[in-house]
């Protein structure tokens, strides 16, 4: 699941990442950890990768609708 979607995905994701960081462990009970570089990376690259997916889908709406403004402004001259 990407986890722009959902509100827990994301906090599961940032419990993930402040974990791998090191330092503090995020529990009900606070840990010292050691740092986790692999993890970091793995969950920086998940995070690049559903963020670019939801700009992606953005952009691709955002044109959808630029286009059809621009189609309404077009019908509206020719009825003119």
């Amino acid at each position: 699941m990407n986890l722009f979607e959902d509100k827990k995905e994301m906090k599961k994701w940032a419990v993930a990442m402040a974990n791998a960081c090191g330092g503090m462990r995020a529990e009900l009970t606070m840990h010292m950890t050691k740092p986790d570089p692999e993890k970091v990376t793995q969950l920086t690259q998940q995070f690049v990768s559903d963020y670019n997916v939801k700009m992606i889908e953005a952009l691709e709406e955002h044109k959808k609708r630029e286009e059809e403004l621009v189609n309404q402004v077009c019908m509206t001259k020719n009825i003119e």
